[in-house]
């Protein structure tokens, strides 16, 4: 993955599986997606099927119409915080 700024929220679900979701103006994250989810498998003792990971892919437009708020606007993205009304 780049250097640039993005969001990350990890949900441990109760199944012992990882649910990771990855916002991100940079496309070429989620080509680093399914080595990410072999790595923290290795890591954290688990099969690869436990670790999912999810990058969902912004456009630098979408964040200039939030401001430039690029967390906020990703958290929205990923539906971990409401749009700003």
């Amino acid at each position: 993955m780049s250097a640039r700024a993005r969001l990350v929220e990890i949900v441990f679900q109760q199944e012992r599986t990882y649910e990771i979701a990855i916002g991100t103006t940079t496309a070429n994250d989620a080509v680093c997606a399914p080595q990410l989810e072999a790595a923290i498998a290795v890591v954290l003792g688990l099969e690869v099927s436990q670790v999912n990971i999810v990058v969902t892919t912004v456009s630098q437009e979408e964040v200039d119409l939030h401001f430039g708020v690029y967390e906020r606007m990703l958290a929205e993205k990923l539906g971990v915080v409401p749009p700003i009304q």
